[in-house]
């Protein structure tokens, strides 16, 4: 099998580097949900993971939110391509823009996705993550600086800017709440179903 340039650059990190990208996002889960509750009682907490680019991430996920929630966590990751997944459990191809499989889940969680997505697309996937996640679930975007920031919708490498002014306007005209959190290097947007 053979992975994508960006796939294969993430599977030839070396352990350590590995060890500070799974620190960092525990730090920001962390401080995500010092500002925002999970109100679920599930047992386990079902977590769906949208996009995942390197393996090992998908055993991490599940210790690293446990980690954070002290609680048992049930992760279920989904991708548009799974071949840089292969042999990872519960990892399921799937287009994100659509609404997700097997609902509802406690949380849903998106680790700097949306700038891969088509800027048209892309509150396709915040909403299906919201209508995903069952009362007093959170729905967990994380984004790096520069793509939110971004006066030109087409970014270098195939990335899009992602409007996040623009989405949290049509998320209040929805009536969905939501909560910006800032982090190390960029925003936080965490939906919140009441």
């Amino acid at each position: 099998m053979t992975l994508s340039p960006y796939h294969q650059k993430y599977a030839d990190q070396p352990d350590d580097e590995l060890k500070r990208r799974a620190d960092a996002k525990e730090q920001e889960l962390a401080s995500i949900f010092q500002e925002v509750s999970l109100n679920t009682d599930s047992e386990p907490a079902r977590l769906a993971v949208l996009g995942c680019g390197d393996k090992r991430f998908v055993a991490l996920h599940k210790r690293i939110f446990e980690q954070v929630l002290k609680r048992n966590v049930e992760v279920t990751t989904f991708d548009i391509t799974i071949d840089h997944l292969a042999g990872e459990p519960n990892v399921f191809q799937h287009d994100c823009t659509l609404p997700l499989p097997n609902p509802p889940y406690d949380i849903t969680f998106a680790h700097v996705l949306l700038k891969f997505i088509e800027t048209e697309k892309q509150f396709d996937l915040l909403k299906n993550s919201f209508d995903a996640l069952k009362s007093g679930g959170v729905a967990i975007h994380v984004f790096d600086e520069e793509e939110v920031k971004a006066t030109n919708p087409k970014l270098p490498h195939d990335l899009w800017a992602v409007p996040l002014e623009k989405w949290k306007q049509k998320l209040t005209e929805l009536g969905i709440a939501y909560k910006e959190i800032p982090l190390k290097y960029g925003p936080a947007l965490v939906l919140l179903r009441k």
